[in-house]
């Protein structure tokens, strides 16, 4: 009997001192994490009303940035992704810096106190200028001419598209979110250049976004993925305008995939190309739901998910959805859409 109770005692011992491992070198890493901020003052010439502000965090701060990761701060459901535990990890695996990038809203009345969402016009030049200034800041150099990953929900959906045609050679990947905006300068207005089409675009939509919908993102991305686009829709069904956060671990599984395809070795090196003649199809079927979006379209939910190997035909009564560069991602992509209905996060 005395044994048994020694022997439980060590068991419990080993399982509080591996907890305090655990903690301690949680700890040791959230410790190492790097913050700064720093504010860019409009020009003259630009669309911008007041000064732009932003957030850094390196949480790898000892080693080189291979790229950086900017979130635009549009409600707490995304802004919340820049501090999350799960994304710094993957940040600090892959030598990611992560940018949070604050609301810049424009002079113009008509601009409805929102962002111009046209980076010609001021915030593309204040993004490359508070990247200037955190690499003089940081000591990390590479910050002036590092990859770039943008992550925008609603109006910042279309300016993360149009970011990526403003730097192309520096666009690693974008993952635009429920995107939309006012007229005209809504996702269906986005022109992008023939360089701009080899940056990866994950596209996330809700089934009961009243705001945005369905029609407008899936007609974005049909017409670049007609043109070959490296591109993946996703809907969330039963979703609203918002959630970004419930699509947390695809984003970052999709992300790692991108990265290990198109980061260099060097930073001097070019972006490489996803390899499309790999990797599999994706397609839906969907039906109409009850609920328009601030267009008048119908938005549309999904009904069956399917996969399959590049360059097969697509099956009948089926929509394509994009491509994934391996079957264990494209299984995950079929399992998410197939949902019922997604939760709405963050819970408050």
């Amino acid at each position: 009997m005395l044994f048994h109770v020694m022997n439980l005692c060590s068991k419990w011992q080993k399982v509080i001192l591996a907890a305090a491992i655990f903690l301690s070198v949680f700890l040791s890493c959230a410790a190492k994490t790097t913050q700064f901020e720093t504010a860019v003052k409009p020009l003259p010439n630009e669309d911008i009303a007041s000064d732009c502000h932003y957030e850094l965090a390196i949480p790898a701060p000892s080693r080189a940035v291979r790229a950086v990761w900017v979130i635009f701060d549009r409600g707490d459901d995304v802004h919340d992704l820049f501090g999350d535990i799960a994304v710094r990890a993957f940040a600090r695996r892959f030598r990611l810096a992560l940018l949070l990038h604050g609301h810049c809203p424009g002079k113009a009345q008509e601009d409805h106190g929102d962002m111009n969402v046209e980076p010609s016009e001021g915030l593309g030049r204040a993004l490359l200028t508070a990247l200037d200034q955190f690499a003089h800041e940081t000591g990390h150099r590479e910050l002036s001419s590092a990859k770039l990953i943008f992550l925008g929900f609603s109006g910042a959906g279309p300016l993360s598209a149009r970011l990526v045609n403003f730097v192309p050679d520096r666009a690693l990947a974008a993952i635009l979110s429920s995107p939309g905006h006012f007229e005209p300068v809504g996702i269906d207005t986005v022109n992008l250049k023939t360089e701009a089409l080899v940056t990866p675009e994950l596209i996330l939509t809700g089934s009961a976004d009243s705001i945005s919908g369905t029609a407008r993102p899936y007609g974005y991305f049909q017409k670049y993925r007609k043109l070959g686009a490296p591109w993946a829709f996703v809907v969330q069904n039963k979703s609203p305008h918002c959630c970004t956060a419930n699509a947390k671990g695809l984003m970052l599984r999709w992300l790692e995939a991108v990265i290990k395809q198109r980061l260099p070795n060097s930073p001097s090196e070019p972006l490489r190309r996803m390899n499309q003649f790999n990797g599999w199809q994706l397609f839906l079927k969907t039906r109409e739901t009850g609920i328009k979006d601030s267009f008048g379209l119908r938005t549309f939910e999904v009904a069956e998910a399917r996969v399959q190997k590049s360059n097969l035909p697509i099956p009948k009564d089926t929509i394509a959805a994009g491509w994934l560069p391996n079957h264990a991602l494209a299984q995950e992509w079929v399992s998410f859409v197939q949902q019922r209905q997604h939760p709405i996060l963050p819970l408050r």
